[in-house]
C-alpha cells in the first residue's frame, strides 16, 4: 500500500505540468489500475484533506471571536469551555453561523445552507478527525461541491469508509495521537505537504474537459468511465480498467463479511455496488442470530422496500426475542416495521405489538395507533412509567402533540401515580405544553405537594480559579427535561399528526 500511496502523492504533485492531447494514447501508457490506491481510498484521503482546512477555520472563529482556546478545550474538555459566553449562539459579526461547545470540540452550523462542521481537539491542534462529525458534514451538504460530490457517490452508506481509514494507516497517509494506533488520527506530514496541490487538483475536477484525465491519474477509473461516456475509442480502454477496480473493491468487502467487527460495514459497502451477490448475503444474515450484521442487512431491506423479502424477513420475526439482550430487540422491532409497512401477516404480526419494551415503546406506541389502536392505551400506560427518561419522554412528546382529551387524561393519571420528581419530569413538562389552564393547575398542585429543593452545585479548583457550578446528572435531566420533551415534539410532529385524531377504543377506561 505504501508505494500505491507514493505514487498518489507524485501524481498530486505532477498532474498540473501533464497536459495531454491524445487521451487514448496517455490512457494505453498509464500502469495498470493496482499500482494506484482504489478510488475509494484515493478519495477518503482527498476528503480528509479538505476538511482539514474547515476543521483549522473553526479552530481560528474560536480564538478570535468565541475567547476561546482549542488548547484548554483539548485538555480539559467541558470545563474549558470559554467563559462569560454561553454555551450555544450566533458567532459574534457572523450572523449567518452558529456555534454550539460541547465537551472539547466545537462545532459551527450554517443557518441558510445547514451544513455544520465540528471538531474535536488534541493537544491543541485542529488536525485530528472524529469519523461521525466527517460524516456528519457531508450529511449537512445540500449542494455539495462535486468532489464531496464524488466523496458521496462511492459512499453513499458511509460506512464502508472504515475500510479505506484503514488502508491508509496501513500505508502511513493517517497517523494516530496514541502510540497503539486507535483513533483520533490525522494526515500524515508528507500529505499535510501537498494540500495545496489537493486543492488544486479539486478545482480542476471543476472542469468536464479535464475530468476524464485527472480521473485516471489518480487512478478513479470509474469516474474516467463516467467522464467518457459515448466515445467508443476511450471507451474500449477505460471501461475494463474500471471494472477492475469494482471487482477488486468487491473482492475486498467479501473478504472481510465474516468478522463481526467489520462485516456490517462489508454488507453496506456491496449494497452500494449492488454487488450480483448481495442478495445471498442477505439471506444469510437473515438467518443468523441477532448481531450488527443482520442489523445492517435490515437497514439494507428497509432503503429497498422490496415486499418480497417479506417471506424471509417473517420467520426471523418470530424466532427473535424482544426480551432478549441487545440487539435482539431492537432488530426485533426493524422486522415488525418492514411487515407492516407491507401489510404482511397482519393477524400474526400486529398482536406482538404488546411485547415491545424499553427501547421500542415509543415506535410501538405510534404503530398501535396507526394500525392497532385497541393495542395502544397499554403500551402508552407502559411507557410514561418506564424507568428511562429518554423513552419516558418520546411517549410523553406523543401524548402531548396528540392533545386531545384522552391523552391529557393519560398525563393526569400518569402524574397523579407518583410522587417522583425524576419519574414524572417529562409528564409534567407535557402537561404544560398543552397550553390547558386545568393541565397546569393540575402540574402546580403536584408540585406544591412534592415539592423540590434545587442543587446548590459544586465547584472544583482549576489552575487557581474556581470552575461551576456542576451538577448532578439527576438535576440536569430535571431542569432539561422541556427542552428534551420539545425536541421530540419537533421530530415526531410529522407522524403523530397523521394519527391525532385516532382515539383508542377504552381510552376511557382507568388507568
Amino acid at each position: 500500500m505504501k508505494s500505491c500511496l507514493d505514487a498518489l502523492l507524485e501524481s498530486f504533485k505532477t498532474f498540473a505540468h501533464r497536459k495531454p492531447t491524445d487521451l487514448a494514447s496517455f490512457f494505453q501508457g498509464l500502469p495498470e489500475p493496482d499500482t494506484l490506491p482504489l478510488p475509494w481510498v484515493t478519495w477518503t484521503l482527498i476528503g480528509l484533506a479538505r476538511h482539514r482546512k474547515r476543521q483549522h477555520w473553526v479552530a481560528e472563529i474560536i480564538r478570535t471571536r468565541l475567547q476561546g482556546d482549542t488548547r484548554t478545550l483539548g485538555a480539559l474538555g467541558a470545563l474549558g469551555h470559554p467563559s462569560g459566553i454561553p454555551r450555544t449562539g450566533t458567532v459574534p459579526g457572523m450572523p449567518i453561523w452558529e456555534y454550539r461547545f460541547h465537551g472539547r470540540g466545537c462545532c459551527l452550523s450554517h443557518k441558510v445552507d445547514g451544513y455544520e462542521i465540528d471538531v474535536d481537539f488534541y493537544d491543541n491542534s485542529a488536525d485530528y478527525f472524529n469519523l461521525w462529525f466527517f460524516e456528519t458534514f457531508h450529511d449537512s451538504l445540500r449542494k455539495p461541491e462535486l468532489p464531496e460530490q464524488r466523496f458521496k457517490e462511492l459512499f453513499p452508506s458511509f460506512s464502508p469508509m472504515g475500510f479505506a481509514i484503514e488502508e491508509l494507516s496501513a500505508g502511513g497517509a493517517l497517523t494516530s495521537l496514541r502510540d497503539d494506533g486507535s483513533r483520533p488520527f490525522r494526515i500524515s506530514d508528507e500529505f499535510v505537504a501537498v494540500a495545496d496541490e489537493i486543492d488544486a487538483f479539486c478545482t480542476e475536477w471543476e472542469n468536464p474537459d479535464r475530468r476524464a484525465f485527472l480521473a485516471a491519474i489518480i487512478g478513479d477509473w470509474l469516474a474516467a468511465e463516467e467522464a467518457v461516456e459515448g466515445q467508443a475509442g476511450l471507451v474500449d480502454i477505460v471501461s475494463p480498467r474500471a471494472e477492475n477496480c469494482r471487482r477488486q473493491w468487491e473482492r475486498w468487502l467479501a473478504a472481510m463479511l465474516y468478522g463481526e467487527y467489520w462485516a456490517p460495514s462489508a454488507l453496506h459497502g456491496l449494497a452500494d455496488l449492488r454487488s450480483v451477490d448481495l442478495d445471498e448475503q442477505l439471506e444469510r444474515a437473515l438467518l443468523g442470530p441477532p448481531s450488527r450484521k443482520l442489523g445492517a442487512a435490515l437497514d439494507i431491506l428497509g432503503q429497498r422496500d422490496d415486499a418480497s423479502w417479506c417471506d424471509r424477513v417473517f420467520p426471523l420475526f418470530k424466532r427473535i426475542n424482544p426480551e432478549g439482550e441487545p440487539p435482539a430487540s431492537y432488530q426485533w422491532m426493524e422486522a415488525m416495521k418492514f411487515l407492516i409497512r407491507h401489510k404482511y401477516c397482519l393477524e400474526d404480526v400486529l398482536p406482538e405489538l404488546p411485547r415491545a419494551k424499553e427501547e421500542n415503546v415509543d415506535e410501538a406506541v405510534l404503530l398501535a395507533l396507526e394500525n392497532a389502536p385497541q393495542l395502544a392505551l397499554p403500551l402508552i400506560r407502559y411507557g410514561l412509567l418506564y424507568g428511562v427518561p429518554l423513552y419516558r419522554t418520546r411517549v410523553a412528546a406523543i401524548l402531548a402533540l396528540i392533545n386531545a382529551p384522552w391523552s391529557k387524561r393519560e398525563l393526569i393519571c400518569a402524574l397523579e401515580s407518583s410522587d417522583e420528581q425524576e419519574a414524572t419530569a417529562e409528564i409534567r413538562a407535557a402537561l404544560l405544553e398543552l397550553s390547558d389552564p386545568e393541565a397546569e393547575r393540575i402540574v402546580l398542585d403536584w408540585e406544591q405537594r412534592n415539592p423540590h429543593e434545587d442543587e446548590i452545585g459544586s465547584y472544583i479548583e482549576i489552575d487557581g480559579r474556581q470552575v461551576g457550578p456542576f451538577f448532578s446528572i439527576s438535576e440536569i435531566m430535571l431542569k432539561q427535561s422541556a427542552d428534551y420533551l420539545r425536541y421530540d415534539m419537533q421530530e415526531l410532529h410529522d407522524r403523530v399528526m397523521k394519527v391525532r385524531y385516532v382515539i383508542p377504543p377504552d381510552a376511557d377506561a382507568p388507568g
